[in-house]
C-alpha cells in the first residue's frame, strides 16, 4: 500500500496545482495595444512589497511575464472565478452596474465573482453578460517605471462601449508574451 501511494505524492509534491485542479496562471491582455505599444493587462495596483490588494484593479503596462500582480488563474476555485494565486484572492465587481470597479476579495459563492471569457474576448459578468471588463476612454497615464502607462478599469456595458476597450486575450507563457 504505501509504495502506491509514494508516486501519488511525489506527483503531488512536485504538481500541487495539479492535484487540486488549478491551472497555470495566466496574463490577460488588452488586444488592442491603444496608446501603449507593449499592451495593457489586467494588474493590482503596486508592485512587490508595495502592492496595493485593496485598491481597485486596473489596466496597467504589462510587465515581464510572471510578475505576482498581474497573474491570474481563470476558472478557479471555482468555474468562473478569476484568481490571484500569489494572494489567496478573486476578482469580485462592486455591484451589478455599470462603473462598478473591480476588487479582489476573499474567494466566495457571490455572483459577483463569476465571469466568462467569450469567444469575441469579452470578459463578462456571469449574472449579467451584457457587463464586462472595460478600460477607460483616452489616453492613459504616467504610471511607476520607465514607459508605464496605466487606466482605470470597471466594468462597461459591452453592448455600449468601443471593442478596442473591452477585448482582451489569454497569454499563456513568456514565449507568447505580449502576442
Amino acid at each position: 500500500m504505501m509504495k502506491s501511494i509514494l508516486p501519488l505524492f511525489a506527483i503531488w509534491l512536485l504538481f500541487p496545482n495539479a492535484a487540486i485542479g488549478e491551472s497555470s496562471p495566466v496574463m490577460i491582455r488588452l488586444a488592442d495595444p491603444l496608446d501603449e505599444p507593449e499592451f495593457y493587462c489586467v494588474d493590482i495596483p503596486g508592485f512587490r512589497q508595495n502592492v496595493q490588494l485593496k485598491a481597485p484593479l486596473m489596466a496597467h503596462t504589462l510587465k515581464r511575464f510572471g510578475s505576482a500582480d498581474e497573474m491570474w488563474t481563470m476558472d478557479y476555485p471555482s468555474e468562473g472565478q478569476i484568481y490571484a494565486s500569489e494572494y489567496g484572492l478573486c476578482i469580485e465587481a462592486a455591484s451589478f452596474e455599470p462603473g462598478a470597479v473591480l476588487m479582489l476579495r476573499e474567494p466566495s459563492d457571490s455572483p459577483l465573482q463569476r465571469f466568462n471569457f467569450t469567444d469575441n474576448g469579452y470578459i463578462a459578468l456571469v449574472g449579467n453578460p451584457d457587463l464586462g471588463f472595460a478600460v477607460v476612454e483616452g489616453a492613459g497615464s504616467k504610471a511607476g517605471g520607465p514607459s508605464h502607462l496605466r487606466r482605470d478599469l470597471s466594468l462597461n456595458t459591452l453592448s455600449e462601449t468601443d471593442p478596442s476597450l473591452a477585448t482582451w486575450k489569454i497569454v499563456k507563457s513568456a514565449k507568447s508574451w505580449p502576442e
